[in-house]
């Protein structure tokens, strides 16, 4: 048997959850803040997530406990964590909070990187233009810093004092976001070329990087010498635990923020908003959602908050109980889920709306509209990759939170054309991916390229009503020109918050 104690961090709780032969045997939860100080700045000191780990894995260890006569035994540590996360450390601690993926504070080091390189990189909540922000605003903590460590870095170097990063947090050498000899170009119009050194080596994600040391092990709860592996950030993480991390393999996450991920082979030329790493030879092409369920679960406090109020988590089967009432097409009721602004090929100026509301529509109108406004934009997305690759996918895997709701996947599918499918535990899908990697690189010793989770796991299978395809086809085709037809006026709404294309994250 293999027990693994693996952490998904996202931004503002994180899962610990101890893994026991690909079986989730315990979990906790914990949560910990944002910091914004100003506009824009979103800051989060480490050592309190560091603090939320501990917490919450010595209570998942007690929980995988329970009736057992002896303790549990841990083979290895994972951590899995947001990316792009900027830690400047020094003698042993963080110099300051760590500035996290989503704060957009230098649009000003955005717009002279952008004209320097003579294309766009970024916006102000890129990761270049954070650095050059730090490098010239504080002068002192850039000059001071030994290391500037990403988070799943800070987490491992907290367990094991090794310092080191892996292929899908590693942006200052790494492939996955752009070719070599742009990310060249990139460091020098940024003043960073300069600074490599200062950011970690790079190691196998299926490698054990170090073992747990005596003053962590007391927090964490586990032995010392337990071995920590070196993990990757959560958007590999989710595919991994999707079983969709070979070539090819397509999936979506329904969690706060969504995406569509496509694996490629590295140097494949495709056109997406991101990518990320899963090894030296292997990324996925993506395209995000700054705002998915998240949307949804501001419409279903706003039309259902009485009831969530009594029911608690509840409130889902009644939300989609009252959704499947309603016709596909919700009655030709269009919304837009973006709430937070989005991507290209929209902008961050662009909003929510509900269009074509009449006294005949209903809550049920509302929050079913919603959802599909998240559905056809993966479909967009999906559509934006084919025509590139001239290539179909039939099946797509759906793992997050939203994967949970049977009414919204059978909606997925309609939408797509596609068969849906969804794995058991899709939920779970991050701290599965983190034990499948920490599996490996005890079994492995870090050999493995990429690391897929068992293919065994259940799965259930949501295939397009043939009566519902066609109403989806004419409205999807009517949401794609929501945003040229208003893309003005959002712009001169929202034109003092406007910036283009912004990256997202779990």
């Amino acid at each position: 048997m293999t027990t693994i104690l693996a952490y998904d961090f996202g931004t503002t709780s994180l899962k610990a959850a101890v893994i026991e032969d690909g079986r989730l045997v315990a979990e906790a939860n914990s949560a910990y803040p944002i910091r914004q100080e100003q506009p824009g700045w979103a800051e989060q000191d480490p050592d309190l997530l560091w603090d939320a780990a501990c917490q919450a894995g010595r209570r998942a260890l007690e929980g995988s406990q329970a009736g057992e006569g002896a303790s549990r035994v841990v083979d290895a540590v994972v951590f899995v964590a947001p990316w792009k996360a900027i830690i400047p450390v020094a003698d042993g601690a963080p110099l300051r909070d760590a500035i996290i993926w989503m704060d957009g504070r230098a649009a000003a080091q955005a717009d002279r990187l952008n004209a320097a390189v003579g294309e766009f990189v970024g916006t102000g909540q890129e990761y270049w233009p954070r650095l050059m922000w730090l490098k010239e605003s504080e002068a002192a903590v850039w000059q001071r810093a030994e290391w500037f460590m990403g988070m799943t870095t800070y987490l491992r170097w907290r367990a094991t004092g090794v310092v080191v990063t892996e292929p899908s947090d590693d942006f200052m050498r790494s492939e996955a976001s752009m070719v070599a000899a742009r990310l060249q170009a990139v460091l020098r119009a940024a003043g960073l070329d300069g600074d490599v050194d200062r950011f970690p080596p790079v190691v196998a994600s299926t490698s054990i990087v170090g073992r747990v040391t005596a003053e962590a092990a007391a927090q964490l709860g586990v032995p010392e010498g337990t071995p920590v592996a070196a993990g990757f950030g959560d958007l590999p993480a989710i595919t991994v635990g999707a079983d969709a991390a070979r070539a090819g393999d397509v999936h979506i996450y329904f969690g706060t923020s969504s995406w569509l991920s496509v694996v490629e082979e590295a140097h494949t030329p495709i056109d997406a908003p991101l990518h990320f790493a899963l090894d030296e030879n292997t990324r996925a092409a993506t395209f995000a959602l700054q705002t998915g369920c998240l949307a949804y679960d501001w419409i279903v406090e706003q039309m259902y908050g009485a009831e969530k109020a009594h029911l608690n988590d509840g409130i889902q089967q009644l939300v989609n109980a009252e959704v499947a009432e309603v016709p596909a097409g919700a009655d030709n009721l269009l919304a837009t889920h973006w709430l937070n602004g989005e991507l290209p090929p929209l902008s961050k100026s662009a909003k929510g709306l509900f269009l074509n509301l009449t006294t005949s529509h209903d809550r049920r109108h509302m929050v079913r509209a919603m959802m599909e406004s998240i559905c056809y934009s993966h479909r967009a997305s999906l559509a934006r990759w084919e025509e590139q690759t001239g290539e179909r996918r039939d099946e797509v895997r759906v793992v997050g939170g939203g994967a949970v709701s049977t009414v919204w996947m059978q909606m997925l599918a309609d939408v797509l054309g596609r068969t849906v499918v969804v794995p058991n535990a899709p939920r779970y899908a991050g701290v599965l991916g983190a034990y499948a990697c920490a599996e490996t690189a005890l079994t492995d010793a870090g050999g493995a390229a990429r690391v897929v989770a068992s293919s065994e796991r259940p799965v259930a299978r949501f295939t397009p009503d043939p009566a519902n395809v066609p109403v989806y086809d004419r409205l999807f085709a009517i949401s794609q020109r929501l945003f040229p037809a208003l893309s003005e006026i959002f712009a001169d709404l929202n034109a003092p918050a406007t910036q283009e294309g912004t990256v997202v994250s779990p």
